[in-house]
């Protein structure tokens, strides 16, 4: 069975170099790290570490092809990039395919948009640009991203262009020196991951290629150097990096560096008949490792569907189902790596087939383009609310921008993306009224003088990646000191908390009446403390939490529309309960304690949104939400109104 299996390997690759089960295994090792990461099973926290071991793997056969080539005089920059082209695009393609009618009827309208951007992306080899620079916050969730790994893939192909190039003209003219430009480059890249102290790493080849680079290294020293049993050592220590390193680790260099030393290792060894080489050449293994690409490249779509069926943000998947998945994955994943894969690696049928990819790319290409570009996405969504992004609350506008047409503002707004969404409708009053503001928010924000949302884990100051978030209240004391004018403090108001400058959060925002009302008073303290240092003679006005779509698990009315037309789900609601957990009752809570405060006045959504009983998620046929709590354009223009209204009668009085 394994003999036969072993036929299906791209053919160049065992022809350079004699099939090393062992490596079959940790792919197999790797991509099951990473689907049973993806399905939030709890002993695989570390699971995401499995593209890492990739990335080794990968630089290790492909520089072993290279440098076998060159060696014997016989390299060919045209064979090598036929056999990646057979290698990689055929299942890639094979999975466009396949996920397109399920992301037709089972993503939103975003969704859909965001989809079409990943396919081409991906088919370009840039989709770890792609997804690095997608605004996660106003985006569909990962967890619904059919094409999200395929980041991965953008890294390795990058690396494929070109290191070729790097090693002929290195290997030719400064052979001697080969192995200590790969480990300078491992080192290079290696400090710049470890200095970085932006999240873009994680998607950047600078950052990523040393992991690609010390396969490199590892083929080297194995060539030349003869150590046995080191597998003993990298095995535990690939383990252990796997099942220790969660979600907080993702973005440091040391579980890497850990989990990838123990990979390395493992390859330098190899050793044969011991308990590893068995482990390794075990049936199952050795299938799932052969299967690897495909089982990769599937996962993430079938889990992303899976969700999307279930409309689920963060319900757990049952354990029973995960299994069924798995297994599902697993079939299918093998008919692809048959019927795909294989076929491909056929040298008799090179030209035929690469013709065929040619085709299928370009009709790939051309789809994707004349669906993005016509009114195919939006012919999906007929029968539903007009919702597209344009129509949505949020404005890009810069902090600290005068908005509006005059110089001079009339109030300033602060907070988060529940200021932001406030923007798009505000704005066009401003122009149509003959007024101005400022505008200073950043999303997912809560910056007050002594404490913030986001904590630092390091004490590192500022806080990484959040410089914005942390000088928020410096730039709007700066202002209140420029324009004593009103101030409009708009804000989720329901975040962790914890001191500026700690790495404690203090406070956690849940259902409870008593903590919320330790919460309001630490709010309602800092909002009084601010206007102390500033001494400003305004009145202010804090905007509490809206109604939100919360009575839908799926992100929204609007989503639950989606689902219904397949009809998986019950009749959409147009109205949700007016009773909704801590955010109904910390509005009640600042309202009564701001009842009788004369310079700190509170506005409640939930009046221009509610009656005694419900809470309208349509307003004449229209969104109010485009998902659980941001307002569309439209949607937005009660919330709007009333504070302006306010304002101005305020300021008159």
């Amino acid at each position: 069975m394994i003999n036969r299996l072993l036929k299906i390997l791209d053919v160049a690759e065992i022809e350079r170099i004699s099939f090393r089960q062992d490596i079959n295994g940790l792919r197999s090792i790797a991509v099951l790290s990473v689907v049973l990461y993806h399905a939030e099973i709890e002993i695989f926290k570390g699971g995401w570490l499995g593209v890492d071991i990739f990335f080794v793997i990968s630089g290790y056969l492909i520089s072993n092809i290279i440098i076998s080539e060159l060696n014997e005089g016989n390299f060919s920059f045209k064979n090598f990039y036929l056999r990646r082209i057979k290698r990689i695009l055929p299942a890639l393609f094979s999975t466009i395919v396949l996920t397109l009618p399920f992301a037709y009827f089972l993503l939103t309208q975003k969704a859909l948009e965001e989809y079409v951007d990943s396919i081409i992306s991906s088919l370009f080899f840039y989709a770890n640009y792609y997804f690095m620079n997608l605004d996660f916050y106003v985006a569909e969730s990962t967890k619904f991203m059919p094409l999200l790994h395929t980041w991965s893939l953008a890294i390795e192909e990058q690396y494929y262009i070109l290191f070729p190039f790097f090693a002929y003209l290195t290997y030719r003219y400064f052979k001697k020196y080969f192995t200590f430009f790969i480990g300078f480059l491992v080192l290079a890249s290696l400090y710049l991951n470890t200095l970085s102290e932006s999240s873009d790493k994680f998607y950047r080849l600078e950052f990523r290629v040393w992991e690609l680079l010390l396969g490199v290294l590892v083929m080297i020293l194995s060539n030349n150097i003869k150590i046995k049993h080191l597998e003993k050592i990298g095995f535990p220590l690939m383990l252990f990096s796997i099942y220790y390193f969660g979600d907080n680790w993702i973005n440091d260099s040391e579980p890497k560096i850990i989990a990838l030393l123990g990979v390395s290792l493992i390859i330098f060894s190899n050793t044969k008949n011991t308990f590893l080489s068995k482990l390794l050449n075990l049936k199952i293994i050795s299938m799932i490792g052969l299967s690897s690409y495909s089982i990769y490249l599937l996962h993430q779509p079938l889990f992303a569907f899976y969700r999307r069926y279930l409309n689920f943000y963060d319900a757990e998947i049952m354990l029973s189902t995960k299994l069924l998945l798995f297994v599902i994955l697993l079939i299918i994943s093998y008919i692809n790596f048959q019927i795909i894969e294989k076929p491909f690696l056929d040298k008799e049928r090179a030209t035929v087939t690469l013709k065929n990819l040619g085709v299928v790319f370009l009709v790939l290409i051309l789809f994707s383009i004349i669906f993005k570009n016509t009114n195919l996405i939006n012919s999906r969504f007929t029968d539903l609310p007009e919702f597209v992004e344009g129509r949505s609350g949020f404005s890009a506008s810069p902090i600290g921008e005068v908005i509006g047409s005059n110089e001079y503002p009339e109030f300033i707004i602060v907070g988060d993306s529940h200021t932001m969404h406030l923007l798009s409708y505000m704005s066009e009053v401003a122009l149509l009224e003959g007024f101005s503001f400022i505008h200073i928010s950043e999303s997912a924000c809560f910056s007050f003088i002594n404490y913030t949302n986001f904590y630092n884990p390091e004490n590192i100051d500022p806080p990484p990646d959040r410089e914005n978030c942390y000088n928020l209240v410096n730039v709007l004391i700066s202002y209140i000191n420029q324009y004593d004018v009103p101030v409009i403090f708009a804000n989720t108001w329901s975040k962790t908390i914890s001191e500026q400058n700690t790495n404690i959060p203090i406070y956690e925002f849940n259902d409870n009446q008593n903590n919320w009302s330790e919460l309001i008073n630490l709010l309602i303290n800092e909002v009084n403390l601010i206007k102390q240092v500033t001494n400003s003679n305004s009145k202010w006005f804090i905007v509490g939490k809206n109604p939100g779509s919360y009575n839908y698990e799926d992100g929204g009315y609007f989503n639950c529309l989606v689902k219904n037309q397949i009809n998986i789900s019950n009749v959409c609601e147009k109205e949700g309960l007016i009773k909704n957990g801590s955010f109904y009752f910390g509005n009640l809570l600042f309202e009564t304690k701001l009842k009788n405060n004369n310079e700190l006045i509170f506005i409640n959504p939930y009046i221009f949104y509610c009656d005694n009983i419900k809470c309208s998620n349509l307003i004449n046929e229209e969104l109010v939400y485009t998902d659980h709590h941001h307002f569309t354009y439209l949607g937005s223009k009660p919330l709007v109104d009333g504070i302006l209204n306010l304002i101005f009668k305020v300021k008159t009085q």
